[in-house]
């Protein structure tokens, strides 16, 4: 199907991101996204259009989403994952999703678990603040030294300290 939708054989919608033209298939991508489902098949106005406008995402993410839908892989890298989990959640690729949320907690340390808490709960991603809350817990002595800590509010601090799981030596 990739194959397919790369040379534009028989696909039947078109969607534009930042005036670039992505052609695809509505059912591979209504099969893959309870958005383009419901785009695709509700009395939304683009129901019956052979172009589709997204707004919210690059053209280079769109392509990467794209990619998975047709081949469900998708390679999240330090560059692109900040763009990636949001387009993700828009869209609702699950999969994209999970993917940016394993690669983030890989990532986790010191210096950005803090920052990786909040971004994970901006976006839903319950499992992945969790692990970043449990992390900033395990690693506090070292988390305070970072930029991130420094820059909590006082609510945030008082919250973090009381937890029950921080152990600090003294």
């Amino acid at each position: 199907m990739n194959s397919l939708r790369k040379s534009n054989t028989l696909c039947d919608v078109t969607l534009r991101v930042e005036q670039k033209d992505f052609p695809a298939h509505r059912i591979v991508l209504a099969a893959c996204s309870d958005y383009f489902c419901a785009m695709f098949t509700s009395e939304l106005s683009e129901k019956g259009k052979p172009y589709v406008d997204i707004q919210g995402l690059t053209a280079s993410t769109m392509e990467i989403l794209l990619d998975f839908v047709y081949t469900e892989t998708v390679h999240v890298t330090v560059e692109n994952v900040q763009e990636l989990l949001p387009a993700a959640c828009l869209l609702q690729l699950k999969g994209v999703k999970q993917a940016c949320c394993e690669f983030l907690e890989s990532q986790l340390d010191p210096s950005n678990c803090l920052g990786i808490r909040d971004f994970a709960e901006t976006h839903n991603c319950v499992d992945l603040m969790q692990a970043a809350e449990v992390f900033s817990q395990k690693h506090f002595p070292e988390v305070v030294q970072h930029e991130e800590f420094i820059l909590l509010s006082q609510g945030e601090v008082e919250k973090l300290i009381k937890c029950d799981e921080i152990q600090v030596k003294i």
